[in-house]
Parts: structure tokens; C-alpha cells; sequence
């Protein structure tokens, strides 16, 4: 077994391999050129730190990562790993990591941190026996943005991030900070600022990854509804967040629905 660089292979090469290995993945992952394009950018994964194997030549098996220093932490993410099915139980995973690992070392990196559905019990069982520990577990939910027959509430984009960078807790997942291009809006009612979001917004969806609410079950409504009469009727997800958080109940008795829960884990390096 070879292992080498991502960007080794060309961009249409790393493409076909991340959807041939996750061809059939709990969740649907296949991406074009240009979303995984996108997604390398906006999270800060690197063709150059992430890795392929390869086995007899072809191509069987990729992990992305990418690093970024958060206070005095050099934080690296594992952003997907995955093998061509036709090479799996050859211990190219354990290898991959392995190699990973020494890059980290190389380049002074704190810790690792990375997600893990929670029904994908035998790539769960790895991360454990190479020394990653769970943080949370989080949720993935997906409705519809209603008339929930709220009024006054409103938002107010924030147009410096720094303020609200510092806040983040430690254990935000990586693809929900602030550093990955994220909007955020102050919420208020009746002039009361009542907490903050951090958002992802398309034409046709939006994506809430940081939710801070003074008394969270009771604004949750109000804060959508907000986003509303902004948008309209559009797709709305809550993007990792933690399962035990109150305001969720709320959400699934207005029709959302849970796609996935994931483990949140960290590793010393």
C-alpha cells in the first residue's frame, strides 16, 4: 500500500474517489467538482495535509483534514475518511491515521477533532482504540421555516466577528464556527437583545450552527420566525447541535425531523 497527498491526484481524480468511497455512506455525501471544491475552502481542509492510499496504483481510500489555531490551541479536523468498499478490512484506515498523526506531530498540532455518526459503530470502535475521546453527542435536525405567529422579533446582522469569535466555547464543532464564513445576527424583541446565531444562508436553505438565546425553549419560535420574514418558507437545519439542548424538543413537536446524530470527538496528539 502507497500513501501520498491528495493533491497528487487531480481535482477530478479526488472527486471520483470521495464519492466511490462513500458510494455507500449512512448519509448522502456525493458531491461535484464544484461543491467539493467548496466545501475544501470553506472549512479549511487542505488537498495538501489530507491523504489518499493507494493500493496496486488505484486509488483506494481518502482523509481530509485541515488545521487552524484557535487561542493557543493548534486544532487540526478530520473533515472524512473513507475506503473504496472492494478494499476494506485491509487496515487502510488504521494506516492513513497513523500517517496523519506523524503530519500532525510535524507541524506542532494540539489536538484532533472530528465527527462520527453514531450508528457507524466499526469507524466509532477505531477512534476510540487510536486514543480519541468523546466531547458530545449532536444532532442534525431539517424542517421547514413556518408563520409561527410570533411577532416582534427581529435580526440585526453583525458585521465584526471578532466580539463573538471570543466567545465560542472550546468544545464548538469545527464546521460551526465562526471561521468557516458564517453569518451572525443579534436577535431582539421589544429593544431587548435577547442572544445571537451563527447561520449558513442559500436561496433555498439555512442553516443554524450556533444558537445563543437567553432562555432558548421559549425565543427558539420567535428567532425562526424572525429568519421568516426575512426569507420565507425556505429549509431550515440545526447543524450539530448538542442533543440535550432544551430548545430542540420545541422544533421536533413543529414538524422537524432528525437525520442524524453524530459523536464529537478529540484526540492529544
Amino acid at each position: 500500500m502507497e500513501i501520498d497527498r491528495l493533491d497528487s491526484l487531480s481535482l477530478v481524480e479526488q472527486v471520483e474517489l470521495w464519492n466511490e468511497a462513500f458510494a455507500d455512506y449512512l448519509v448522502p455525501a456525493d458531491m461535484t467538482e464544484a461543491s467539493f471544491t467548496a466545501r475544501m475552502e470553506k472549512l479549511q481542509q487542505s488537498p495538501h495535509e489530507s491523504l489518499i492510499a493507494k493500493v496496486d496504483g488505484e486509488a483506494a481510500a481518502i482523509i481530509l483534514t485541515g488545521t487552524r489555531d484557535f487561542t493557543n490551541t493548534r486544532m487540526a479536523w478530520i473533515g472524512g475518511l473513507a475506503v473504496v468498499p472492494r478494499f476494506r478490512k485491509m487496515g487502510i484506515s488504521n494506516q492513513l491515521l497513523e500517517r496523519l498523526f506523524e503530519s500532525y506531530r510535524e507541524q506542532g498540532v494540539d489536538e484532533s477533532r472530528l465527527e462520527v455518526i453514531s450508528e457507524n459503530i466499526p469507524a466509532l470502535r477505531l477512534y476510540q482504540k487510536l486514543g480519541y475521546t468523546q466531547i458530545n453527542e449532536l444532532i442534525y435536525l431539517t424542517g421547514t421555516l413556518q408563520d409561527f405567529g410570533v411577532a416582534g422579533y427581529r435580526l440585526k446582522e453583525v458585521n465584526d466577528p471578532n466580539d463573538y469569535i471570543a466567545l465560542e466555547e472550546d468544545a464548538s464543532p469545527w464546521q460551526n464556527r465562526i471561521a468557516a464564513h458564517h453569518k451572525i445576527a443579534t436577535i431582539w424583541r421589544n429593544d431587548e437583545q435577547l442572544g445571537y446565531i451563527v447561520y449558513g444562508i442559500s436561496d433555498e436553505n439555512l442553516i443554524l450552527l450556533q444558537v445563543r438565546l437567553n432562555n432558548a425553549p421559549n425565543q427558539i419560535l420567535g428567532l425562526l420566525q424572525g429568519f421568516h420574514d426575512m426569507y420565507g418558507s425556505i429549509s431550515c437545519a440545526v447543524f450539530n447541535e448538542i442533543v440535550t439542548s432544551e430548545y430542540l424538543p420545541v422544533l421536533l413537536d413543529r414538524g422537524f425531523e432528525k437525520v442524524a446524530t453524530q459523536i464529537q470527538m478529540r484526540k492529544k496528539i
